[in-house]
């Protein structure tokens, strides 16, 4: 697992992370074939070429990168889960998982939860709370890990968290077999 607080150091930039356009802009779910392939088409792409190739040498060793956003706010978290191949497991009953995936906070006004929790196993029927990797969403962190290990978002009791999700596969999931937007 990699720490990195306050990763972005160019003001412009995080301010174009942290804007409502931005927002708005990030569909539910995407795909990018990666910057040996092709120009970033965005901010987010921009984004993931500037964090794995500080961090990584991926050329020619994976096949791009799926991206979302997540917005939770008062109420909100997320059980535990793992990240995989969501269409193949639903349609096919396969489960293949990236070994590699990034959290970014963007924005965390007033929070309170929100906290990434990873299992320190990848048995996701056996999830021993006394063992857990607890990290705080504070803005401009970059956490990467493996998402094949169960992870969840804890509940928050007040505030708002915008996080950037990136996971690099080997191959293309089948989720991205009609479309690089879902």
């Amino acid at each position: 697992m990699l720490v990195v607080d306050n990763f972005i150091k160019d003001e412009n930039f995080l301010d174009e992370l942290r804007s409502e356009k931005f927002w708005n802009s990030v569909g539910q779910l995407n795909w990018w074939d990666g910057w040996w392939n092709g120009d970033p088409r965005n901010i987010c792409e921009e984004f993931i070429k500037n964090v794995w190739k500080q961090f990584t040498s991926l050329e020619n060793k994976i096949a791009g990168f799926e991206y979302w956003s997540n917005i939770h706010q008062t109420g909100d978290g997320l059980n535990w889960h793992v990240d995989k191949d969501e269409k193949l497991s639903k349609e096919k009953k396969e489960i293949v998982m990236p070994n590699i995936g990034l959290v970014y906070y963007a924005i965390s006004h007033n929070l309170e939860g929100g906290y990434l929790e990873i299992a320190n196993s990848p048995d996701r029927n056996n999830v021993d709370p006394s063992k857990i990797e607890r990290l705080r969403p504070i803005e401009n962190r970059l956490i990467m890990f493996n998402p094949s290990f169960p992870h969840r978002v804890s509940g928050i009791t007040s505030g708002k968290r915008r996080a950037i999700i990136v996971n690099a596969w080997p191959r293309k999931p089948y989720t991205f077999q009609d479309s690089d937007s879902i």
